[in-house]
């Protein structure tokens, strides 16, 4: 059951993405995963509160997280993954979150999410769940956005 709670959130970033920006996006297959979240990666975490416990974590490299938010500011040119630019792709999580959350609650169940919370590198804290899916979202000529479910 809990591995089909992440295909709401991979059907929203497509969703969002796709509004976002004009790349073409080939969705993954869903599979069980390690917990863990990779220091190379920019990872937004949202805890999930209500009839599943857990976090939802997207990650991508700062590169395409750069890009991303460019795209989310009209095109901006950014030098640097600078809290504009971080408060981008957290807005963007929280984007596809909420929408999956919909979903889910059509569907019967009742979750809530807190605010996103933007880790990297030195400061990434790994998360104490056990269980986790994932599944990619290739964005094209932007990279891969992965998305990690990660169960109490």
């Amino acid at each position: 059951m809990h591995g089909q709670i992440i295909v709401p959130f991979l059907e929203s970033a497509q969703q969002v993405l796709q509004m976002m920006t004009t790349v073409a996006l080939t969705p993954g297959t869903v599979a069980t995963a390690a917990p863990d979240l990779h220091s190379q990666h920019v990872w937004i975490l949202i805890d999930l509160k209500g009839d599943v416990e857990g976090q939802v974590a997207f990650g991508l490299a700062p590169e395409m997280a750069m890009k991303i938010a460019s795209a989310m500011m009209g095109g901006f040119e950014l030098s640097q993954f600078d809290e504009m630019s971080q408060s981008a792709v957290a807005e963007l999580a929280n984007m596809i979150s909420g929408n999956a959350c919909i979903q889910l609650s059509n569907n019967g169940m009742s979750i809530d999410i807190t605010p996103p919370q933007v880790q990297m590198g030195e400061s990434l804290v790994q998360p104490m769940q056990e269980i986790a899916y994932a599944v990619p979202l290739e964005l094209q000529e932007l990279g891969i956005l992965e998305i990690k479910l990660l169960i109490a």
